[in-house]
């Protein structure tokens, strides 16, 4: 059944990537027919009338009419919808808003319609497409998803807001929820962060698990490593046809996962036998497994060192760039990422333009490969040419349309002294640090300090109490390697060495788990391994335990 399912998703989704296929040839017709059809739906709405859509006729009509704006500028018509007021963004009502994932302050709220909706879908269908056509193994299985709650809560004006994932995973067909993504909806609901793991391996380790796919490859670690600190429990509760959980299941997500908890010793008995040989991991565990899916660029590649002791030599897939504002790249096979033309209409600032008043505004076709750009979203959701502060990276070319890279968030730049250090760059060079060291971490942040001269303060938490005493000063060197500006102003010792804190063990956990009791999904934690966020930040300063080296 699971067979004649994914066959006939391949040939529901073959017209979608013919279309997107053609589009690709010719980008800038593509997303002028995108952005003019979006406008077309909502000239007649608030925003549609006062920046007079009916009158324009191609993009520089737009890009004369609407100005270039982030979330502050959109929020006054966001807070109107929120109170219930129709027709202010978009002609049609959105079904909810998506909450961004933001660490701290107060939480944004995405509107979403169906035709954002469908936008987001068109990319969803052929990344799929592409997906299997480069892994056919995932047929002989079920996708093992981690998601978030579709609704949290409701606004004055009576719409949902909540987690696109979670509503993404309700719209799918019941055939579909049944035979390719089998963990019920009410497994998210779950708020204790230790039982929703728990359930989520529980009912996973009876099922031919083919792909895990999840936003965060930190998610991945810790649910691996759960595997082995719930390994006994979660074996007896296999062979007993049982859960158990560390705190009790509510009653209704109790009865939703009871159709997939059943009695299976011998199963047990292979899980067994795997957990007393020390091969108690996912790729033993689940032998169909094909591939990962989750981010692999810019700062989640951190936690990537992890997989190879989990899994082997299991493919990783990256799974594509978004966020809750909109869909960017679409996956066109062999690790590949192009612009996702045919959901929403795309513009690009150069980075190097970014403070300018007047910068340049380009468009798809007009991209240069190597060259780093700011990205603005237009969208059927109601977001007009929206500025997420998203830094992408072209790396090639699929036909004429740019194929694209996540790098990081524009603002988080940290600059004493002209060395605009990135969280990438940062990301890199604690990698490149832990190899040479032949050491491994759990987590790590590099935080500015202007006191007694300005360096920067590199916390660290390993797999253990001890470090090489050459730690900083090897992180430091490997910085200067991948900031030419940073090596030339520690050179002139305007900067001086990096300081290292140690963290007390179980800090990142805490952290969380201070972030999902706080209401941010547990698949999309950001911390930032450049100067976090200010709550965030006085935790990891709290959870220092040594002074340290330099």
């Amino acid at each position: 059944m699971r067979t004649i399912i994914y066959k006939s998703l391949g040939v529901l989704g073959r017209a979608e990537v013919n279309a997107l296929e053609k589009a690709s040839s010719a980008p800038l017709a593509a997303q002028t027919e995108r952005l003019l059809s979006i406008l077309a739906k909502n000239a007649n709405c608030q925003f549609g009338r006062q920046y007079n859509f009916a009158s324009v006729k191609t993009v520089a009509d737009f890009q004369k009419a609407v100005p270039v704006s982030d979330y502050e500028k959109h929020r006054p018509f966001i807070e109107d919808i929120a109170a219930g007021k129709k027709e202010v963004l978009t002609s049609e009502s959105p079904m909810m808003f998506a909450t961004t994932s933001g660490t701290t302050g107060a939480q944004k709220l995405i509107p979403i319609t169906l035709g954002y909706m469908n936008e987001f879908r068109r990319a969803s269908i052929v990344s799929g497409f592409n997906l299997l056509k480069d892994f056919p193994g995932l047929t002989n299985g079920v996708a093992l998803t981690v998601f978030s709650p579709a609704e949290e809560g409701r606004t004055s004006g009576g719409i949902p807001f909540g987690a696109i994932s979670g509503k993404l995973f309700q719209e799918e067909p019941s055939v579909v929820k049944r035979f390719v993504s089998p963990l019920p909806y009410e497994v998210c609901l779950i708020k204790d962060y230790e039982s929703r793991y728990y359930t989520i391996l529980r009912l996973a380790l009876c099922l031919p698990v083919s792909v895990l796919m999840t936003l965060n490859p930190s998610t991945i670690v810790l649910l691996a490593k759960r595997l082995k600190t719930y390994g006994p429990g979660l074996i007896k509760d296999v062979a007993d046809g049982t859960i158990n959980p560390p705190k009790p299941l509510p009653e209704h997500v109790a009865a939703a996962v009871s159709k997939l908890v059943n009695r299976n010793p011998e199963r047990a008995r292979e899980l067994s036998r795997l957990l007393e040989n020390d091969q108690f991991v996912p790729h033993k565990i689940w032998p169909t497994l094909n591939v990962i899916c989750c981010w692999t660029k810019a700062a989640a590649a951190f936690y990537l060192m992890d997989f190879p002791e989990l899994f082997g030599d299991l493919p990783v897939s990256d799974v594509t760039y978004g966020a809750s504002e909109g869909r960017g790249s679409v996956y066109v096979g062999g690790n590949r990422q192009m612009l996702a033309v045919r959901s929403h209409f795309y513009e690009f600032i150069p980075e190097s333009e970014i403070d300018s008043k007047t910068p340049t505004v380009l468009l798809a076709d007009q991209l240069e490969q190597g060259e780093n750009y700011h990205i603005l979203f237009t969208t059927s959701g109601g977001l007009y040419r929206y500025h997420l502060n998203d830094v992408i990276n072209v790396v090639g070319r699929h036909n004429q349309t740019p194929l694209i890279e996540f790098q990081y968030k524009g603002g988080n730049v940290s600059s004493f002294t002209g060395e605009k250090i990135t969280e990438l760059q940062v990301t890199k060079a604690m990698s490149a640090t832990l190899k040479e060291l032949n050491i491994k971490a759990r987590f790590f942040t590099l935080v500015p300090e202007f006191r007694p001269e300005p360096h920067y303060q590199l916390y660290f938490e390993g797999e253990s109490d001890s470090y090489p005493a050459n730690l900083a000063q090897a992180f430091d060197a490997q910085l200067a390697k991948f900031n030419s500006e940073y090596a030339t102003k520690r050179e002139s010792e305007r900067l001086q060495p990096v300081e290292l804190k140690q963290l007390q063990l179980g800090t990142y956990e805490a952290l969380r788990k201070k972030l999902v009791a706080s209401g941010v999904p547990d698949s999309q934690i950001k911390i930032s391994h450049l100067n976090p966020k200010d709550d965030l930040k006085e935790i990891i300063v709290n959870s220092a335990i040594l002074p340290v080296h330099r």
